[in-house]
């Protein structure tokens, strides 16, 4: 474990690096952060199809209100798909996000299952028809500012320094485009990664924390598909809710109150079975934050706002106009906090 853990952050280090830096002051800060799309051929095993209309919904109002898009990795499939086909299944998409282009406000950055856009060639061929001269990083340094102070966030897929999706890639794609590819679409069976394996995520997740803690930088990533804010996932949002509900109901109880308590502690263990459980870390720094995916089995998406002097988790559904906002915390306490 110690040895996986130091190759994740000695990978991690190299990125930040190396990554491209982008100044900005929380005054004026607009950007949406989304990851994991997992755009494929617009069959059985196309986890993006669900989430499709969700997502153009989302980029309509961003792009309506002058935000930047920052799409942070696993955007296409091309562990299942060649990027012709993708690119052309969903040219309307690609369109969508060429508004943002075009201002000057789309930042990409690859990772793990989108990995073909590391080569300079494979931008030009399947990604310059509709983006000329678009560059993909690997990582962003997005340093925010105010006044004299500065706090730089690392925003990276996640995927780097993990073995099966890291160091053996070229072997997971083959797996997967050959043979898995086709047992998915058969019988809906997830791949063990820390995207659908809550062990893994809840590891990873934690390695996330660990490096931002080290380092005392904030690291906004994707990769797991599983949402964090201010290194606290959605279990520990419950834990918190059970106790607070277990102190109150303690001098009262009724039957009400125990089924309450009992529906809670069912919900608890259904996300902890579903997403992970927490980072099982005293009182953390809120530097680990998560966007989740774009491909959830439901629709929904989720991502992270970083505007009017505040950085939200939000999520958008079929049938909303507005994001729900499930964290936020002013960018002002991430500058100060020490």
């Amino acid at each position: 474990m110690a040895d996986k853990l130091g190759r994740i952050h000695r990978e991690l280090e190299k990125s930040y690096k190396k990554a491209k830096r982008v100044q900005v002051k929380i005054d004026e800060a607009k950007w949406i952060i989304f990851s994991d799309h997992h755009r494929g051929s617009r069959d059985g095993a196309d986890d993006f199809l669900i989430c499709e209309k969700t997502y153009l919904k989302a980029l309509e109002h961003y792009n309506n209100n002058d935000f930047n898009l920052c799409l942070l990795g696993d955007v296409e499939e091309f562990w299942e798909n060649s990027p012709l086909v993708v690119m052309t299944k969903y040219a309307n998409v690609l369109q969508a996000e060429k508004a943002f282009f075009d201002k000057d406000r789309l930042h990409r950055i690859w990772g793990n299952h989108d990995d073909d856009w590391r080569i300079a060639g494979q931008i030009s061929k399947h990604l310059g028809w509709m983006f000329p001269k678009i560059k993909v990083n690997e990582s962003i340094v997005m340093e925010l500012t105010m006044n004299n102070k500065c706090r730089e966030v690392l925003l990276v897929h996640g995927h780097q320094g993990t073995l099966n999706s890291d160091r053996l890639a070229w072997l997971s794609r083959l797996f997967v485009r050959f043979i898995w590819r086709n047992i998915q679409r058969l019988f809906k069976v997830a791949l063990s990664t820390p995207a659908n394996n809550t062990k893994l995520k809840s590891e990873h997740d934690r390695a996330m924390y660990q490096w931002a803690d080290y380092n005392d930088k904030v690291i906004i990533c994707g990769h797991t598909h599983h949402p964090v804010f201010m290194s606290y996932t959605h279990a520990d949002k419950l834990k918190h809710e059970l106790r607070e509900m277990e102190t109150k109901f303690e001098k009262s109880p009724s039957p009400e109150n125990d089924q309450a308590l009992t529906d809670l502690r069912q919900k608890l263990f259904e996300i902890q079975m579903d997403e992970g459980d927490s980072l099982q870390i005293f009182n953390p720094k809120p530097f680990y934050f998560n966007s989740g995916c774009c491909s959830f089995s439901d629709g929904d998406i989720t991502g992270l706002e970083i505007a009017d002097g505040h950085i939200r988790l939000v999520k958008w559904t079929a049938d909303c106009h507005e994001p729900m906002i499930l964290g936020t915390t002013e960018l002002s306490y991430l500058l100060e906090y020490c």
